[in-house]
């Protein structure tokens, strides 16, 4: 990148140069001809060296919006294509490896192409490096789910650097979208939140995480007063998990009962472990993370609370 800054500095620079003579031969009398000519070639010479770094390979596909959300669902279905099709060669993370040793997938330039790039890639391959294409062996969709999957590694791996200090002004760590489904009510879903409340994710383990979702409960309507809503997703199958929870005392938030696989295999890249909690903003980022060490929510809340620059919702698809 140094490079090719330079490369353009110096081609604009140019540029000018060449400009400033056409504006010159406008005004002087004598070899206007001449002077014009120099002129184009040094615009000409100046754009050329400027722009053709900046030019960069496309593919049909390589602006496509994809058909498919950020969504939980969607990066465990990935999780698994990739297991089957991808790990031997890019490795389980994504960062090398396997048995072809390829780029990693979680750092440039990989991570910084286009969706649309990588779903062209992973259709039709890329014969010079040795990898197959996908467009007979998987479905569109499923291929789609391969990217946001390699997209969510990209974002496990940055999320190393969020830990349970709230940084203000820099949301930046999107949150996978997941479906809220408890009991007998109608499914909802995390992007509801958006705009309303801050969300407090919590994938618990028992028994080790009771003690924690007992304090949680009896605090649950201070949070809720600041602006929280408490999400708790258990790591085990969830039929019962409400009912395990016991009523003393009683738990007031969602409770999942059912898709929490999908939920806990995509926010587990994040925060691997029994017991982790996720502090969501109101546009959709994840602020803050307790991977082993609980407590110091409120003040995080309070923090957002007062964050004066609030950045635009994410946008549902992966670019």
């Amino acid at each position: 990148m140094p490079a090719t800054r330079r490369r353009a500095l110096l081609g604009g620079q140019t540029a000018v140069v060449g400009l400033v003579v056409l504006i010159a031969s406008f005004v002087v009398r004598r070899r206007r001809v001449p002077m014009r000519a120099a002129a184009v070639v040094l615009i000409a010479t100046g754009a050329g060296v400027s722009l053709l770094p900046l030019v960069v390979d496309a593919y049909p596909t390589t602006y496509r919006r994809p058909p498919v959300t950020y969504h939980a669902t969607s990066i465990a279905a990935g999780m698994v294509v990739y297991r089957e099709h991808c790990a031997a060669c890019h490795g389980a993370m994504g960062v090398g490896g396997g048995t072809s040793a390829p780029r990693p997938l979680t750092s440039p330039p990989t991570s910084r192409r286009h969706a649309g790039e990588l779903f062209w890639l992973v259709t039709h391959g890329s014969p010079g490096r040795g990898m197959p294409g996908f467009e007979t062996r998987l479905r569109e969709a499923r291929r789609w789910d391969v990217i946001n999957f390699i997209r969510a590694l990209g974002a496990a791996e940055g999320s190393k650097t969020i830990g349970r200090q709230v940084e203000l002004d820099r949301p930046w760590l999107v949150a996978p979208d997941f479906t809220i489904s408890v009991g007998p009510l109608a499914p909802g879903a995390l992007r509801d939140y958006r705009g309303r409340r801050m969300v407090l994710l919590v994938l618990y383990t028992l028994p080790g995480s009771r003690a924690r979702l007992t304090e949680l409960a009896r605090t649950y309507h201070v949070l809720w007063v600041t602006g929280v809503e408490i999400i708790a997703v258990p790591t085990h199958t969830a039929a019962a998990a409400i009912s395990e929870l016991g009523s003393s005392p009683p738990v007031l938030f969602p409770v999942v009962t059912d898709g929490e696989r999908d939920v806990v295999e995509t926010y587990r890249m994040l925060a691997p472990g029994p017991h982790a909690e996720f502090l969501i903003d109101r546009q959709g980022y994840i602020r803050a993370i307790w991977r082993e060490e609980t407590g110091g929510v409120q003040a995080q809340v309070e923090k957002l609370n007062e964050e004066k620059n609030v950045a635009p919702f994410p946008d549902d698809h992966v670019h």
